[in-house]
């Protein structure tokens, strides 16, 4: 008996349903016919960047829409080569800054265009040239410095530009015969020590350098050698009481122009195993107290990480935006009742798709995968604001900071005693200041491949009511993350949400603003208006590492023989330590 009923309740849900999903469809059809009109209308306008808005919304809302892709990827090449050629008349014109900025409009629009990325790297280059730190020539101290470093500690200052001839090779000859022939060549006096003994040994010396071919032999022969006289060489066994009798400490004294005392100090400890060294906090210098050579080892080392560290400069551009425009372009970046702040940002650029433009949803914060043709339509929008366009120059490391806003006292009231001794009952007001507004704190790192990391923590703060007392309470957004960017390249950050409300009264003149009666002529309404807040950051690279083939090269520390070796790598002998240090007991037995 109840079939029937359930039957027709079945039926008449069956045309609702219908009616309800062919609504929908013809709702969503209109709405991209709606975009495709206006993308055609803007296209006829030459108006190229709101056409390829116009495209990518109606072919988000309509995927299968092939009529719309054609037309999107016309006006793209279309407004790509608009701005290359735009770029081009301003890079004739020298103005890099707007030329790499059209630049990279043209490349965002068109990535596989090979002319278009050729002309950004040489604009930004060319950029980076204009604000790069003027080096121009060295001054007195630093040409004293560099002097310095190449002068040798002494005991081991030989001759230089001395290369052995082509043909010198020795094959069972005896060490005492090689000497004398190498000192022959330099042009100096030669001394064996008594305890010398003369080796046979084949070596090939063609064209080596006379402190390598040095080197080569005593490491052969374990011996080492000191210049201790005018243009006399001396030969010496390498034995450990022939190294206390010939060697003498020297002292050094390095002035450091960029590096931090104290971390020198580590690292030569560490590495060189300096061990009597000592820092000079108003020179900015250390004097330290070893063997020639580690001292020698020493100076190549600071001369390799005393180096100015590289330096960037951001340009970030705070922008209002209201969030009607937003989401007019399909970009609704977060919900009213979310955060804002949520999500990881996509630092690839160039891996734009119609996929990732679909997958856009409320909870995303970051736009950096959405090409600059947006943001140059929000920025040139009416309704936006720019509310601060500052411009940040930090070294690598160094935290560089940005506050935009101001202070808002708040009452605090306290209770003291009239007199001593006496009840609390004495009230006395002061005031907190609380900042409100955008706090933005970045520290840079900069990279071999001409990109910058930025170490990012972004604040938002505002009034958000009014709590007891007429007491005001205060909102709070955060945000800490790292993103990569290439030099010159624009992230944009929104989601950083501010509502706006005020009360607004009208009515009757006059009349709304009597006592009591005046509510019967005017009425008041409270409007709210919702914006969003988008930041920009642009990094340029001004100053990169000052490296040389010098700093990348290693060379050896032969601790255990304390003579230097034969090869690529140049040499730096370290002597053994003595196992008896002062004022440790000798080893037993």
């Amino acid at each position: 008996m109840s079939s029937a009923p359930t039957l027709r309740a079945e039926r008449t849900r069956c045309p609702a349903a219908a009616t309800l999903l062919a609504l929908a469809l013809l709702a969503s059809g209109c709405a991209a016919s709606g975009a495709m009109r206006a993308g055609q209308g803007a296209e006829r306008a030459q108006d190229y960047d709101r056409a390829v808005v116009e495209y990518t919304r109606a072919l988000r809302q309509d995927p299968a829409n092939v009529a719309a892709r054609t037309a999107l990827e016309r006006v793209r090449l279309r407004a790509s080569q608009g701005y290359y050629f735009r770029g081009r008349r301003l890079a004739a014109a020298e103005r890099y800054e707007e030329a790499a900025i059209e630049f990279q409009l043209a490349s965002e629009l068109n990535p596989t265009d090979g002319q278009v990325q050729a002309a950004l790297r040489d604009a930004r280059q060319r950029l980076r040239t204009r604000l790069a730190v003027s080096r121009g020539d060295k001054t007195e101290l630093q040409a004293l410095v560099e002097r310095a470093r190449e002068l040798p500690p002494p005991g081991l200052d030989l001759p230089r530009d001395i290369t052995l001839p082509d043909s010198l090779v020795f094959s069972n000859a005896g060490s005492r015969l090689i000497y004398s022939a190498l000192a022959r060549f330099a042009e100096l006096n030669v001394v064996f020590d008594p305890a010398f003994r003369d080796d046979s040994i084949s070596v090939d010396l063609r064209n080596a350098s006379l402190e390598d071919a040095l080197a080569a032999v005593s490491s052969s022969t374990r011996n080492f050698y000191r210049i201790t006289g005018s243009r006399t060489l001396t030969i010496i066994p390498d034995t450990p009481a022939k190294r206390r009798e010939y060697e003498e400490a020297v002292v050094g004294t390095f002035y450091l122009s960029n590096a931090d005392v104290k971390e020198v100090i580590d690292l030569l400890r560490i590495v060189v195993d300096v061990r009597q060294i000592s820092p000079i906090t108003a020179t900015n210098a250390i004097s330290l107290k070893d063997t020639p050579e580690r001292v020698a080892a020493a100076g190549r080392l600071i001369a390799a990480i005393d180096k100015a560290r590289p330096e960037v400069v951001i340009d970030v551009e705070l922008l209002e935006v209201d969030r009607t425009r937003l989401r007019e372009y399909g970009l609704q970046i977060a919900s009213p009742g979310s955060p804002g702040i949520a999500g990881a940002a996509d630092v690839n650029r160039d891996n734009l798709t119609l996929q990732s433009l679909r997958s856009l949803t409320q909870s995303d914060v970051f736009m950096t995968g959405v090409p600059g043709i947006y943001y140059r339509l929000l920025k040139n929008d009416e309704n936006t604001r720019t509310l601060a366009n500052p411009q940040l120059r930090t070294s690598e490391g160094l935290t560089a900071q940005a506050r935009f806003g101001e202070r808002v006292p708040v009452p605090v009231t306290t209770f003291a005693p009239i007199a001593t001794g006496g009840v609390n009952q004495q009230p006395i007001t002061s005031f907190n200041y609380e900042t409100i507004g955008v706090n933005i704190d970045i520290t840079p790192r900069t990279h071999h491949d001409d990109e910058v990391s930025l170490s990012l923590t972004i604040s938002l703060s505002s009034i958000s009511g009014t709590g007891f007392g007429g007491l005001p309470t205060f909102g709070n957004r955060e945000i800490t993350t790292t993103i990569r960017l290439k030099d010159g390249e624009t992230n944009m950050l929104a989601g950083l949400i501010r509502d706006d409300e005020r009360t607004v009264m009208s009515g009757i003149p006059g009349l709304s603003d009597l006592p009591l009666v005046g509510r019967l002529f005017g009425n008041n309404r409270r409007e709210a208006q919702q914006t969003d807040i988008v930041l920009t950051l642009t990094p340029h690279i001004v100053r990169v590492l000052d490296l040389s083939e010098d700093d990348l090269r290693p060379f050896r520390l032969e601790a255990d023989t304390g003579t230097r070796g034969f090869g690529a790598m140049p040499t730096i002998e370290l002597p053994p330590r003595d196992p008896k240090l002062p004022g440790e007991d000798p080893p037993p037995g």
